[in-house]
């Protein structure tokens, strides 16, 4: 047990947590039928995104949210998983 206290560690537990309770709470809103409880319908409502919609449409709000997901989601995962771009 004491190499799961390593520093090494932390990060991919949490993460790991962080993933499950997040995965049971939306699986849990569209298994009884409440897609409008979902993170997903949450960020489409306050952005006011509609399907189809062109980029040119699109505002300072939907291009900081569009990037901080590239920051999280691209670079990352290439960081921690491939140590890469550090």
């Amino acid at each position: 047990m004491k190499w799961l206290w390593a520093p090494a560690h932390f990060w991919p537990l949490w993460l790991g947590l962080f993933t499950v309770t997040f995965l049971i709470r939306e699986s849990t809103a569209l298994g009884t039928g409440r897609p409008q409880d979902t993170l997903s319908d949450w960020v489409w409502r306050v952005l006011h995104v509609s399907v189809n919609q062109p980029i040119q449409d699109w505002d300072a709000l939907h291009f900081l949210v569009f990037g901080e997901w590239l920051v999280l989601f691209g670079w990352l995962t290439y960081h921690f998983f491939f140590h890469r771009f550090a």
